[in-house]
């Protein structure tokens, strides 16, 4: 099976300036150019899609299979970073993804094995090929960290990507300070029970691999630091010298522990307490390992209940706005107090809107596996626009 992309922007950080590498200095703290660097973005997986010529396809491949690129694809890609280096912004590399929407960790698993990618339910829901459970993915994403073949593959995979010259710039994508830094994976973890752990083995062999051919770039590994697994694999993970900082997910539905189709001021509460509790836990574990730390993925449905569909733009999204108000309050306390380093939300939409038929030719914050309209912020989401911007100044004060 041919997914997206092996390889896609995820994170974007945007700051004031873009004029020099970001690297974290002896306090903890991001710097560009001897003066602290706050993240402050927004996740934007589709720029590489956006950019090529002729972007109309249901499927953008970069990788249809090993070894072999879709130029136009990283023209696109080489595009995305021109554009980012006017703006002054700067984007977060992820190299792999441990979960099957762009290929990741499964695609290439079913390369060396020739094994089917175990699809679970998702969007949209009569995929006849969703017949998989969960776990049966996970399983099959994680023997990627054992799989010789696999990791070779990969690792000429990165080489590729890091010595890319950008038609556009000239530069190496090594020598470019348009990117903030490189990423494992997005969302790399150990299946739910621990038989097939992420390896220090496998931790220091990549990271290693990475700074080897770039020494200008921060490495982070991109794990949710999920609950699940709590505060030993979060430090055991993370603890490794070339891996520069480390970062956090929530995703409070998901989990269980918010619904969208509930009114309720306790309901709302809830998911707010789950957040802020769980990025205190991991602004400690964070300390304990004298890493930074950034909040990388978070998000909230629009108001679901009174019959309204959370999935259609124009229904309101109170409780996201108030949701993001008391989240974005805390990391300002965490980033102030030079633990957290800021934060990307998930995700900007812009002008796009969902339509009906296959949600793959739609370039919206929500991967083409689940229901578009998710997650996504919109240009017309006024209210949530205006907030971020107005956050956005406070945050970057900090700098």
């Amino acid at each position: 099976m041919k997914l997206i992309s092996a390889l896609s922007i995820i994170g974007l950080t945007v700051a004031l300036t873009s004029a020099g590498f970001v690297t974290v200095e002896d306090d903890g703290n991001f710097y560009e150019n001897d003066k602290r660097y706050i993240v402050w973005g927004a996740n934007y997986w589709e720029a590489m899609n956006l950019g090529p010529a002729d972007s109309q396809k249901p499927v953008n491949v970069l990788m249809p299979e090993p070894g072999v690129y879709n130029e136009d694809m990283f023209k696109g890609l080489d595009y995305a970073l021109y554009q980012m280096k006017k703006r002054g912004m700067k984007a977060v590399m992820i190299l792999n993804n441990f979960w099957q929407w762009s290929g990741g960790f499964s695609q290439y698993v079913s390369w060396v094995k020739n094994t089917t990618i175990p699809l679970p339910p998702g969007y949209p829901e009569n995929d006849p090929r969703a017949q998989s459970s969960w776990d049966e993915l996970i399983n099959h994403s994680a023997e990627f960290y054992t799989c010789k073949k696999c990791i070779s593959m990969w690792k000429k995979h990165i080489k590729t990507v890091i010595n890319r010259k950008n038609v556009y710039t000239g530069k190496r994508y090594k020598d470019d300070d348009t990117i903030f830094s490189w990423e494992f994976a997005n969302e790399p973890r150990q299946n739910s029970d621990g038989s097939k752990p992420m390896t220090d083995e496998f931790i220091e062999d990549i990271s290693g691999y990475i700074r080897s051919l770039d020494k200008n770039h921060m490495i982070t590994l991109g794990s949710e630091a999920h609950p699940m697994f709590g505060r030993e694999v979060f430090i055991r993970e993370n603890n490794h010298k070339n891996l520069d900082y480390a970062t956090t997910h929530i995703w409070v539905q998901n989990w269980n522990e918010y619904d969208p189709k509930n009114a309720t001021e306790a309901n709302l509460q809830h998911a707010i307490d789950y957040c802020i509790n769980h990025l205190r836990e991991t602004a400690g574990w964070a300390l304990k390992i004298n890493k930074p730390i950034i909040f990388e993925e978070y998000g909230m449905a629009r108001d679901g209940w009174d019959g309204q569909d959370e999935y259609d733009p124009a229904t309101p999204a109170t409780n996201r706005l108030k949701y993001y108000k008391a989240i974005l309050n805390e990391i300002y306390k965490l980033t102030d107090k030079q633990i957290f380093q800021g934060q990307n939300f998930w995700a900007y939409s812009g002008e796009g809107r969902p339509t009906s038929g296959d949600s793959r030719d739609l370039y919206l914050g929500d991967p083409a596996h689940e229901h578009p309209g998710w997650y996504g912020v919109y240009d017309k989401d006024t209210d949530m626009i205006n907030y971020l911007k107005k956050m956005g100044k406070k945050f970057l004060k900090l700098e």
